[in-house]
């Protein structure tokens, strides 16, 4: 349905509470006494802002103003399509609300175009396949070693033992026996024979002069 009786009521600043019907097609706001909508306080430029009849109300749209204008707390550049309910501000001196009333007898009303939903479109990205993973070479089994091989290794171990004992007899036979041979020459080169008391213990073998 469509609306009619279109106005701004200040609800904040200068005039708060003044209602203002948008009558004609084109409505200037500002400062200046020539405008359809005279605010005369210094945060509103001389002509501040433009309303424009349209099919589906009124568009606002800033001329240039120095405090600059918004609808929603968001500042706004070009035409911009009010809708009941929006707060227009001039500056951050005046809060004004844009109202209208239900019209029963207008037919429906063009939808804005932001008002339009482009239908959703789901993308569904298909999932890359799967590459099948190469199989784990086979385990070379582990080599047991024979019962046999154990008790050669053990054998072999033991005959080295053996020989090591058997060099180490030698090499002690053959130490004490050179010990002897250098004890007997030395006991003669310096003729202890005849020393206490070697000349008692030796007389059967050897005679002193």
């Amino acid at each position: 349905m469509g609306y009619k009786n279109y106005r701004l009521t200040i609800i904040k600043g200068f005039n708060k509470g003044e209602v203002y019907p948008l009558e004609a097609d084109e409505i200037i706001i500002g400062r200046g006494e020539e405008n359809e909508i005279v605010l005369n306080i210094a945060e509103v430029s001389r002509t501040h802002a433009i309303l424009t009849k349209a099919e589906e109300g009124f568009m606002i749209k800033d001329l240039g103003s120095t405090n600059g204008t918004y609808v929603d707390k968001k500042k706004i550049g070009g035409k911009y399509l009010l809708k009941p309910g929006d707060t227009v501000m001039l500056g951050e001196a005046i809060y004004m609300t844009y109202q209208a009333d239900l019209d029963p007898e207008e037919t429906l009303v063009t939808p804005r175009p932001e008002e339009i939903l482009a239908p959703e479109v789901t993308v569904v990205t298909p999932k890359p396949a799967e590459v099948p993973s190469e199989p784990a070479p086979p385990t070379a089994p582990r080599k047991s070693r024979s019962k046999e091989q154990v008790l050669s290794k053990s054998q072999v171990t033991e005959e080295k033992k053996g020989k090591t004992w058997l060099w180490a007899g030698i090499g002690c036979v053959v130490v004490i026996f050179f010990l002897i041979v250098v004890g007997l020459i030395a006991f003669d080169y310096l003729n202890l024979y005849c020393t206490p008391p070697f000349d008692t213990l030796l007389n059967f073998l050897y005679t002193c002069p």
